[in-house]
């Protein structure tokens, strides 16, 4: 990984003399794949849709996907203690699990916890990221509460390599380096992408040690279509700082993912064919004091292989005809919870159609999965998008659609005494009917706006329980409901200078109790605030600011006496972070301010954010 560094490094600076051309910006709709697995505009998508590009990524003062993710109107991120450490995603109110994250279409929701840790996957190898909010089931399968798809950067089209080499320095002793290297020989295209990150972190056993890979190559078969790879790396060591009661645990991970795909046309119909891998290997060791060398180990290791099958077909030119099937084979093991390797398969063909009736687009989609462990799943949608003519580039959004989420299998078939747990071989996937409705105008030329509402039924909604032994469980309840809205304003005051505005609001009940659910990194309210300024110089500020009241119960804990303590979220309070950036031709400096205010804030009282800390860098770039 080092000799990649190096190697991008040593070209760069050959080919900065060399550059002598400025790229044009050629600004292109926003194209999306998640929400119909073929390319479709943004301004035909009947799901509440945000998409984030390459541009506006670079302009963000952040170093992995969880925390780009953490502006995004409508999505929270639970925050975490600092560099490395372990988040959970929310949509719309949904539980962590219930969000579906993939890097270019790979699933990662493991089979042990049903979540995904989106800050162990880098920012800078990404083209773009997209976010279905909502259901998505009729296409992607199991994914109530919406789907995160990071799309990848591709490969070079030219023969005279690009890239970029960049190394940054923060406080806590924390440093970072990445590069990535690009180009086209003869047919074969490549991309390569490596990174490495170390912080000593605040305080004893706090330190993180990253190091990240990606690669991609493509083979032009001319007539025949075009052959694609890809094979991604994370891995870290994680310590989790020391805990008020003097425990202290590591953390460290190793997840590796890659494809191989061929897609090229058959008849008028435009096919692709992918095989995906994932495996994923957690560990957790749990440190009774700090010179303890024997620690509980606790393993957990997920396997997944898929084969996709998609066609695309336009009909009339315009309309859009999808259909495929995906084939799944899912394992899990683990050394405290299971007393062997458990395994799931899926089978589940769905088709989606997408009619243009200007100024209408219509679209329906069903899918049906059939899960070896969960049984069977039908999932129909329908949406549609009306095109306002009397006002300038407004639209009208509305769909229904028939959802679920499958409990991972760890939930069926774990036992363990340690830790006062018990399967429950009855549990079943939730289920729901979602409902949505948004509109999306442009009424004048410098003022852009969102309003979405949506709404859940949600059967079989699954929490924690206890049985009459005392062991905890998980446990489906029979109905919760989750229902909500979300406002976003975006002002071009003058030119280069943007205003954001936003809020979100969730609203989770459980029919049966009529209580509010609480907890579990669901945030009842969110707000954003943002300022942009870009010159022609190269000059880029951008300052960002959320906010979340979490809603959450005290944490209860045991401190080094013994004694109980009871501590509850300290949050309700603006955060924000701020990115100043000067690019030359081949060149670029960059400061970022985190947490600018310094406030005191946490979701959970064992991890709370980082204090204010700068962190600078340089980008060589050819």
């Amino acid at each position: 990984m080092k000799y990649l560094l190096a190697i991008t490094l040593i070209i760069g600076l050959i080919q900065i003399k060399a550059s002598g051309q400025e790229a044009k910006e050629i600004e292109l709709e926003k194209i999306i794949v998640t929400n119909r697995r073929s390319p479709l505009g943004l301004s035909q998508a009947t799901e509440n849709v945000a998409v984030i590009n390459e541009d506006e990524l670079k302009q963000l003062p952040v170093q992995n996907l969880s925390e780009a993710l953490k502006y995004i109107a409508g999505v929270d991120i639970e925050p975490n203690k600092g560099f490395g450490r372990a988040s959970q995603i929310s949509i719309q109110g949904s539980d962590s699990r219930q969000v579906r994250v993939m890097i270019d279409g790979i699933p990662f929701n493991s089979q042990s916890s049903g979540q995904v840790n989106p800050s162990v996957f880098p920012i800078e190898n990404v083209a773009r990221i997209e976010i279905i909010k909502g259901a998505a089931s009729s296409l992607w399968g199991s994914g109530l509460g919406g789907v995160i798809n990071v799309i990848t950067k591709d490969t070079g089209q030219t023969l005279l390599p690009k890239g970029s080499f960049t190394t940054s320095f923060a406080e806590f002793r924390t440093r970072k380096e990445n590069g990535e290297i690009s180009g086209k020989a003869g047919n074969l295209g490549y991309y390569l992408f490596s990174s490495y990150m170390e912080s000593g972190g605040k305080g004893p056993k706090d330190d993180v040690l990253e190091k990240k890979g990606f690669g991609k190559l493509s083979y032009d078969l001319k007539d025949m279509g075009k052959i694609t790879g890809s094979f991604g790396y994370s891995g870290a060591d994680v310590n989790s700082g020391v805990f008020p009661n003097g425990t202290w645990q590591e953390r460290p991970y190793r997840m590796s993912y890659g494809k191989v795909g061929w897609e090229g046309k058959i008849s008028d119909a435009d096919v692709k064919i992918d095989l995906k891998h994932s495996r994923q290997d957690l560990i957790t060791k749990i440190h009774a004091s700090l010179d303890d060398e024997e620690p509980m180990i606790i393993r957990y290791k997920d396997l997944l292989y898929q084969l996709s099958l998609t066609s695309s077909t336009r009909l009339r030119g315009q309309d859009l005809l999808v259909f495929g099937a995906d084939f799944d084979c899912d394992a899990v093991k683990s050394n405290l919870f299971l007393s062997k390797a458990k395994s799931v398969k899926l089978q589940a063909p769905y088709v989606n159609y997408s009619l243009k009736l200007d100024p209408w687009d219509f679209n329906a989609g069903l899918r049906y999965d059939r899960n070896s462990e969960f049984g069977k799943q039908v999932s129909p949608s329908w949406g549609l998008v009306y095109h306002l003519k009397s006002i300038p580039e407004t639209l009208i959004r509305a769909g229904i659609s028939r959802a679920f989420n499958a409990p991972p299998l760890l939930w069926k078939y774990n036992y363990s005494g340690d830790f006062w747990t018990a399967p429950n071989p009855d549990i079943k996937p939730e289920r729901a009917w979602v409902y949505e409705l948004g509109l999306e105008s442009k009424p004048v030329s410098r003022l852009w706006m969102k309003f979405s509402l949506y709404r859940a039924d949600v059967w079989d909604a699954i929490s924690w329980a206890q049985n009459e032994a005392g062991l905890s469980y998980m446990k489906n309840f029979e109905k919760f409901r989750r229902q909500g809205g979300e406002l976003q304003l975006k002002i071009n005051i003058l030119e280069g200078l943007d205003l954001f505005a936003s809020g979100a609001f969730n609203d989770i009940v459980d029919r049966a109790t009529r209580k509010v659910v609480k907890g579990g990194g669901k945030a009842r309210e969110s707000f954003g605030l943002g300022i942009e300024y870009r010159n022609k110089g190269g000059f880029n500020f951008s300052l960002k600011g959320y906010y979340d009241w979490w809603n959450a119960e005290p944490t209860v804990y045991f401190n080094q006496l013994g004694e109980e303590v009871s501590v509850g979220p300290n949050d309700r309070k603006m955060l924000c972070d701020l990115k100043m950036s000067q690019e030359f031709k081949n060149l670029a400096f960059f400061l970022n301010i985190h947490n600018l205010t310094n406030s005191k804030y946490w979701q959970d009282y064992f991890f709370p954010l980082h204090e204010r800390y700068f962190e600078g860098g340089v980008t060589v770039k050819w």
